[in-house]
C-alpha cells in the first residue's frame, strides 16, 4: 500500500499515461469518474451515466466502488483512486502467499516484488480504471482453489465463484480467465487429482448468481442501450475488430513489444524458469505451480484473440508470469531470494536510467477548464478540437465537445449515438429546436426520459462551420486552437477574444452575465 500509494494524487484525473510509450492518457478514467459522482448525486446505482447518456459497455462494479468511496470521503482523487489502489495491494499479497504456499517465503517474496516494481502494475494501482480491480479478483479468485484444489469443500467453490463473479462485473469478458484457467488446469491434471466437477459448476453458478441481477435488469428496461453498448461496440466492435499498421500491430506482437520495452524482468526470470516450466508440465502434480501455468496459457491466448490492443490490458497477464518465474525458478534463484530481488531491483533501476518513461505533463485543457468554470458564466461552452481528456465532464460545466470530422468517423465510433442525437452535425445543432422532440422520442424508447445528453458532441465539417454556429447562436462561448484566426476574427462582433494560453484562445459571448449560484467547490487537485 505504502509503495503504490506514493503520489497517487499527484496527477489530475486523466492526466497520467495509461501508455507511457504512445503517451496516450488515461482518458476513461474521466468517463469512470463522472460516472461514479453522478451515482452520488442521483442516486441511481444501477445504470452508469456519462454526460447524461448511458454507459453500459462495462459492468458497474469499479464505479459502484469509486461511488462509495466518494460517499464516504467525499470528492477527491484518493477517494475515486482508492479501489485500485487497495486491490493492487492485495494483489500483491496474494502473490506472496501463493509462492510461499507454492514454494517457500523466498518464492513468495520473489513473485510479490516482480510485481510490486512492475511500473505498469505501480501505474494502474493509481487510476480509477478496470485493469487492477479486475486483474486483482483474478487473482484473489484463484488463489483461493490452493487449500482445496479438488473443490472437496463447498466454500472453495463459492470463494471462487464470487471473485471470479466479481472479475467479470469488473472487466466484463476478462473476467472469464480464472474460469478458463480452471477449465484448462481440470483437462490437464491427472484423474485422481483433478478438481470434482460438481465443484466447478457450483463455482460458475455463484458467479452466475452475482452477475445475473444486474445484467437482467439491463436487459429488460435497457435491453437496445444494453445490446448496442455493452455486444455491439464493447465486445464485437472492440474485441473482434483487427487493426494492422505494422507488424507489432497483431495483438501478440503488440504486448511482447511493449512487455519488453516497459517491464521485462517478469518475462526475464520466466524465461529463467524454463526448465521448472519444463518438469511441472510433465509431473502435473502440484497445483499450486501447474495452476499458474494454466493461467499463464489462459492470458496468453485472451490477449492474442482480443483484437483491441491496449497496454493496460498486460495487468491480466503480469501475475502469473510473476508466480510462474518465481515457483519454478532454478535453485541458484530460489535459493537466494534476497540476492534475486536486490539484482531485480537494480535491473530495473538500470532499465530505467537506461530507457526512462516520460512523465506525463499537466492537462493544459484542464487547467482551461477549470479557470473557464472559476468565470461563473451563464452559457454553455462549445470545447472544439478538445484537449482536457474530457476532464470538463468532472465539474458542474455544461460543456458540448466539438470535433473537426468531415468524414462522419466520430459518429462511426458508436454507431448509436448519431441516431440518438447525442452526436450533432454543426446544422443539426443548430436545427436542435425542430429536432429535439424526435431525440425526446426516440432515447424514450431506448430507455432514457431525460435529453441532457442531446448535443453533447458536435462534429464540423470544417474550422469555418463554427463561425456560422456561433453567429447564429450568439450566446454560447467557445475554447478553440489558437491558429483558427480567421474564425476568431470573424467571431469579434458577438464574442470577446481571450487567449488561455499560446494554443488556446476562449471566445466569450458578449450577452452573457454571471450566474447569481455561488460556484459549487472542486478540489484543488482534481
Amino acid at each position: 500500500m505504502a509503495v503504490l500509494a506514493w503520489g497517487i494524487d499527484a496527477a489530475g484525473i486523466a492526466a497520467p499515461y495509461s501508455d507511457p510509450i504512445a503517451r496516450i492518457r488515461a482518458q476513461d478514467e474521466a468517463f469512470y469518474v463522472n460516472s461514479a459522482i453522478r451515482m452520488t448525486e442521483d442516486g441511481d446505482w444501477l445504470t452508469p451515466k456519462v454526460m447524461g447518456r448511458l454507459f453500459l459497455f462495462k459492468p458497474p462494479l469499479l464505479m459502484w466502488m469509486a461511488a462509495a468511496c466518494v460517499r464516504l470521503l467525499g470528492v477527491g482523487l484518493v477517494a475515486v483512486r482508492l479501489p485500485s489502489l487497495v486491490l493492487g495491494a492485495a494483489g500483491v499479497a496474494a502473490l506472496f502467499l501463493w509462492g510461499a504456499r507454492a514454494r517457500n517465503a523466498g518464492a513468495g517474496l520473489l513473485a510479490a516484488a516482480l510485481l510490486l516494481m512492475s511500473p505498469l502494475w505501480q501505474g494502474l494501482s493509481q487510476l480509477c480504471y478496470t485493469d487492477v480491480p479486475g486483474s486483482a479478483f483474478v487473482i484473489l479468485g484463484l488463489l483461493a482453489v490452493l487449500p482445496d484444489p479438488r473443490f472437496e469443500r463447498t466454500r472453495t467453490a463459492l470463494a471462487v465463484g464470487a471473485l471470479g463473479g466479481a472479475a467479470i462485473f469488473t472487466k466484463s469478458v476478462a473476467g472469464l480467465i480464472p474460469f478458463a484457467a480452471l477449465g484448462l488446469y481440470w483437462l490437464v491434471t491427472p484423474r485422481e487429482r483433478r478438481p470434482r466437477f460438481r465443484g466447478l459448476l457450483l463455482a460458475g453458478a455463484t458467479a452466475v448468481a452475482i452477475l445475473a441481477p444486474w445484467h437482467i435488469y439491463q436487459i429488460i428496461v435497457h435491453p437496445k442501450w444494453f445490446y448496442a453498448d455493452y455486444v455491439q461496440v464493447q465486445l464485437l466492435g472492440v474485441g473482434l475488430t483487427a487493426s494492422r499498421n505494422g507488424i507489432f500491430d497483431r495483438p501478440a506482437l503488440f504486448y511482447m513489444e511493449r512487455l519488453a520495452r516497459l517491464n521485462p524482468l517478469p518475462a526475464v526470470f520466466a524465461i529463467l524458469a524454463a526448465g521448472g516450466i519444463v518438469r511441472a508440465l510433465r509431473s502435473r502434480t502440484e497445483p499450486a505451480v501447474t495452476l499458474p501455468i494454466c493461467w499463464l496459457a489462459t492470458a496468453m491466448l485472451a490477449l492474442s484473440a482480443f483484437q483491441a490492443k491496449n497496454q493496460p490490458y498486460l495487468a491480466f497477464l503480469l501475475p502469473p508470469l510473476c508466480i510462474v518465474a518465481a515457483v519454478c525458478a532454478p535453485k541458484w534463484i530460489a535459493g537466494r531470494p534476497f540476492a534475486s530481488i536486490a539484482a531485480a531491483c537494480a535491473l530495473t533501476a538500470a532499465f530505467a536510467f537506461a530507457e526512462p518513461v516520460d512523465t506525463a505533463p499537466p492537462v493544459e485543457g484542464a487547467r482551461a477548464m477549470r479557470a473557464y468554470y472559476e468565470l461563473n458564466r451563464d452559457a454553455e461552452l462549445i470545447a472544439c478540437a478538445p484537449d482536457d481528456e474530457f476532464w470538463g465532464t468532472m465539474i458542474p460545466l455544461r460543456v458540448r465537445y466539438c470535433f473537426v470530422d468531415p468524414t462522419g468517423a466520430v459518429g462511426r465510433i458508436v454507431a448509436h449515438y448519431p441516431p440518438l442525437g447525442i452526436v450533432l452535425t454543426s446544422g443539426q445543432f443548430l436545427r436542435l429546436p425542430e429536432l429535439m422532440p424526435s431525440f425526446r422520442a426516440r432515447l424514450a424508447e431506448w430507455g432514457l426520459n431525460s435529453t441532457e445528453t442531446v448535443g453533447t458532441s458536435i462534429t464540423l465539417n470544417a474550422p469555418d462551420d463554427l463561425s456560422r454556429l456561433l453567429r447564429e447562436r450568439p450566446d454560447l462561448d467557445a475554447y478553440v486552437p489558437a491558429d483558427w484566426a480567421t474564425l476568431v476574427e470573424a467571431a469579434r462582433s458577438t464574442h470577446t477574444a481571450q487567449r488561455f494560453s499560446v494554443s488556446r484562445v476562449f471566445l466569450l459571448s458578449r450577452t452573457v452575465r454571471k450566474r447569481s449560484a455561488p460556484l459549487k467547490s472542486i478540489p484543488n487537485r482534481w
